[in-house]
């Protein structure tokens, strides 16, 4: 019996090895379900279908993308011009550019400290030639990649295709989905089970949705603050850090380096360095003290250092995959192990009957 079960676990793993793209956007799929299912509820209960709910959902989605690519994207592109042509007079100049840092820093410690990007600019032609061979080298390979791996590629790009319709398909039936599961549990265990997927829907909705909305608010938050410090590209960095935090403190940390670097480029050592940090830290401290206890509060129930550590361990394992997954995981484990807790209390292990 023992061997039968071991050679179904191992089939198993073979088959979700093998099967992982597809099972990857069934997962995406049912998460984006997830997210969207309260949204489409919502438009029900206002009288529309099921089917017109979707769709509604659907074409906000897309004509809104729309509105923002067409507003946007010409301003973008312009103020992308302008920094590819302040780009080599920039790096010409760094060692001046950063001049007044060292004066400061010489001023108020005594010490000047030697960055050598004199010596760094001029062998810059250099290393470039040197090292020209194995750039080539890397495109040629790249370029191979490309054409032996265009089977993937297509299948990549049929997948994003795909993922629509998967997640209509999930929406329009996620309510029977939930129910057909509900009736494959024991109905001795329906009670407790019911009451975990509870809990866990509750922690999870608080999170995913909850931060996606604090994202949201802290992307605009980010732009307008970067606007107003006259930095180019303000409105793509804002966005990005926005996004970004949906993993916390990523965002804050590219937004700060990407702020200050373009602030330098445009406006050198000066007060515009002091103000992106300014706007970073305010709306940091909106985030904290408004945004998330308004929006998500205390429901997920992680500790701080638990949500740094689960960052880490998600990090290593994973990357940036790990760290986006890591809180939602990790609420929904602390969820599992407080029932575990409660039962472990129950048990006669924890508190022995007394002896008659």
């Amino acid at each position: 019996m023992l061997a039968w079960g071991v050679g179904f676990a191992l089939v198993g793993l073979m088959l979700v090895w093998m099967l992982r793209p597809v099972l990857s956007l069934l997962a995406a799929s049912a998460g984006l379900a997830y997210i969207l299912d309260p949204s489409t509820d919502w438009l029900e209960r206002r009288g529309l279908s099921r089917d017109a709910a979707i769709g509604t959902l659907f074409l906000t989605g897309f004509f809104g993308s729309a509105v923002v690519v067409l507003l946007f994207l010409p301003g973008f592109a312009r103020e992308a011009e302008e920094i590819h042509q302040r780009l080599e007079p920039f790096l010409a100049n760094l060692d001046q550019t950063i001049e007044p840092a060292v004066v400061f820093v010489e001023t108020y410690t005594g010490y000047r400290p030697e960055v050598g990007l004199s010596d760094l600019q001029a062998q810059a032609p250099t290393w470039l030639a040197d090292e020209w061979p194995r750039v080539q080298a890397g495109i040629s390979g790249l370029v191979k990649g490309l054409l032996t791996q265009g089977i993937g590629i297509l299948n990549a790009i049929l997948n994003l295709t795909l993922l629509p319709v998967f997640v209509y398909y999930l929406l329009k039936e996620w309510d029977r989905l939930v129910a057909a599961a509900d009736d494959l549990v024991p109905t001795a265990f329906r009670p407790r089970v019911r009451r975990v997927a509870t809990e866990v829907d509750r922690r999870l909705s608080a999170f995913v949705r909850g931060q996606l909305t604090v994202s949201g608010v802290m992307a605009v938050l980010y732009s307008v603050g970067l606007l107003l410090v006259g930095i180019d590209l303000a409105v793509p960095v804002g966005v990005m850090s926005g996004a970004l935090f949906v993993v916390p403190y990523l965002g804050t940390a590219v937004g700060i380096v990407l702020g200050l670097i373009l602030a330098l480029m445009k406006f050198g050592f000066g007060m515009q360095l002091v103000w992106v940090l300014v706007v970073f830290a305010v709306v940091q401290l909106i985030e904290g003290y408004l945004l998330t206890p308004r929006i998500v509060g205390d429901s997920v129930g992680l500790h701080p250092l638990v949500v740094m550590v689960a960052l880490i361990v998600g990090g290593s394992l994973l990357g940036i995959w790990g760290m986006l997954l890591a809180i939602p995981i990790t609420a929904v484990l602390s969820v599992f192990g407080g029932e575990w807790l409660e039962l472990y209390r129950r048990s006669r292990v924890y508190a022995p009957e007394p002896a008659e």
